[in-house]
């Protein structure tokens, strides 16, 4: 099979992704609480590449947020990657 991977969308939902998805960085999500309920932040390459019942599905629980990050992806970067970085304890 294809898919190789799954989204786990707020804890509830299980999505699978497909290849061209992970590497559209649909898998490097990340799951905020705002003040109106849950958010998933991902790059707008990811919400493109997810399919539109996928989106649905995931906004059945969150509002998703897109953020067009091209720059840091060209470098292998997400972001998951660039939110959950301000959240680690300092290095001593």
């Amino acid at each position: 099979s294809e898919v190789v991977a799954r989204l786990e969308a707020t804890g509830r939902d299980v999505i699978e992704l497909s290849n061209a998805q992970i590497s559209g960085f649909a898998g490097n999500a990340i799951e905020l609480m705002g003040k109106d309920g849950p958010l998933l932040a991902l790059s707008q390459t990811a919400y493109d590449i997810l399919t539109e019942e996928q989106r649905d599905r995931i906004s059945a629980t969150a509002t998703l947020v897109p953020l067009a990050i091209p720059t840091l992806e060209l470098a292998g970067g997400s972001v998951r990657c660039t939110i959950a970085g301000l959240h680690l304890s300092p290095r001593n």
